[in-house]
């Protein structure tokens, strides 16, 4: 800063610098603490998911369970040897702040029988329940990935606001007031020659 000119001009443009960078602080600060709302929401939604899938795996665990004890385990591992499974979703991206999410919904899971093994009831369970654990694991790692995401960009944008605060602000401050220090000198200087000049004329 110390080679700053001491100008009306240059004293003007580094007040508008210093306006701008105030405005990206502040449009910076409310877009962080957007982001992290944002990511705390996308927390409570992964402990959610968390919680729905370990209920829908230990239901459908147990529905596998109670399956293997009708038609015993050789006869269920056979019978899932016969299945084609069949994943159908609708897989898209939404815009939080500027960062692309991922978006998954509409999941269905279809599966074809192609063995020789008739099911059962229990076994029919079994499927349904494992059907039905699927969608739910899919949107957790969706949710995770966009929890990651809003992570990083909450560290880039806390940078950003430290790197304007305790550095470009002040910095353009300090610059600012120097130009207005020696400004004020050259005023101070000018007045003194302008008294000397007017002493003289009047002797």
């Amino acid at each position: 800063m110390s080679n700053l000119k001491a100008t009306r001009m240059q004293l003007l443009i580094i007040k508008r610098k210093i306006k701008l960078a105030k405005k990206g602080h502040k449009l910076l600060k409310e877009k962080r603490d957007a982001l992290i709302m944002e990511f705390f929401g996308a927390l409570k939604g992964i402990k959610e998911y968390r919680k729905e899938i370990g209920n829908k795996l230990q239901k459908a665990l147990s529905a596998l369970g109670k399956a293997q004890a009708m038609q015993g385990i050789p006869d269920v591992e056979r019978f899932a040897l016969g299945i084609s499974p069949e994943l159908e979703l609708e897989f898209g991206t939404k815009r939080i702040m500027g960062i692309e999410m991922p978006s998954i919904s509409n999941v269905e899971t279809k599966h074809q029988w192609h063995g020789f093994i008739e099911s059962s009831v229990e076994l029919d369970n079994a499927i349904v329940q494992f059907r039905e654990f699927l969608p739910a694991l899919l949107k957790l790692s969706a949710q995770q990935l966009a929890f990651q995401r809003l992570g990083e960009e909450i560290k880039k944008t806390k940078r950003r606001v430290n790197s304007l605060e305790y550095i470009i602000i002040p910095r353009l401050e300090g610059g600012r007031d120097l130009i207005e220090f020696k400004l004020e000198e050259l005023e101070r200087e000018n007045f003194t020659r302008l008294k000397m000049i007017k002493a003289k004329a009047t002797q």
